[in-house]
């Protein structure tokens, strides 16, 4: 079973790094020009649905379109569909835009083919923005995790599963499945209560990282130069823009270029 059937239930607790902040809204309206044409949105992020007078949201999962996504209207609607597999004509978004989807594929091969993807769906000058969680050049180490769980928490607990994530990457590449996530957070904090009680993390967001449990999914978390290897040659104005001030921020850039057709 993918944890995107049991996610919805939990979206409302959860805030950036995860969910996108207003500012990440904003950088990406700015990027893409504010358009009025039609936006292809890279899942059903509510936050961007709302960006934009004109949105296709596309999302492999039927329950997020159902419980997430803020409801069709006659400019806006969203498809349960493959992100690699959009059968729309060439050319017909004003903008591709997405949070974190470009993580919710295998790098580097599926990441070069939405990344093309999305080029191919763009007009002429239009513009792809996407917020990136992007390995650091020196991700925390495995000593530097497990202190984090001995004394009150400097970031949230989904900031703090990315930082895991991101170690995870650094030593056995970038794609890796989520269950590995799980699996490792286990193995340094075997007792929940106990890391709530040192960290000041609530116990219901701590257990939100059990959707992982069992789940077939695949994340990536790819460092800048992993990133710009799988940007398409035709690509222009290629551009990563730090955004935010919430948790992590740091490692979460807006990756953006235009179509050069």
């Amino acid at each position: 079973m993918s944890h995107w059937q049991n996610y919805p239930a939990q979206w409302n607790t959860v805030g950036p790094p995860l969910r996108t902040s207003p500012e990440v809204v904003s950088l990406m309206q700015d990027l893409t020009g504010h358009p009025l044409g039609r936006v292809l949105l890279l899942g059903v992020t509510p936050e961007l649905a709302d960006a934009f007078p004109r949105v296709l949201g596309v999302d492999k999962s039927p329950d997020m379109v159902r419980r997430v996504w803020p409801g069709d209207t006659a400019e806006k609607k969203a498809v349960v569909g493959d992100w690699l597999e959009i059968g729309e004509p060439s050319q017909s978004f004003a903008a591709v835009v997405g949070d974190g989807s470009l993580n919710n594929v295998a790098w580097p091969d599926e990441v070069s083919l939405l990344m093309r993807q999305a080029l191919r769906l763009l007009r002429p000058g239009a513009r792809f923005a996407c917020r990136l969680f992007e390995r650091p050049p020196d991700p925390l180490s495995w000593d530097d995790l497990a202190a984090a769980g001995t004394r009150p928490a400097t970031v949230n607990f989904h900031a703090f599963k990315w930082q895991l994530a991101m170690r995870i990457a650094e030593d056995h590449g970038a794609t890796l499945p989520v269950t590995a996530i799980l699996h490792h957070f286990d193995r340094l904090f075997p007792d929940r209560d106990a890391l709530s009680e040192r960290t000041g993390w609530p116990r219901r967001a701590i257990d939100t990282i059990g959707v992982y449990r069992g789940s077939p999914l695949v994340y990536c978390f790819p460092n800048r130069a992993e990133f710009l290897s799988c940007i398409p040659p035709d690509a222009k104005d290629i551009s990563f823009t730090a955004c935010g001030t919430y948790d992590l921020a740091e490692c979460c850039p807006v990756l953006s270029f235009a179509s050069s057709r």
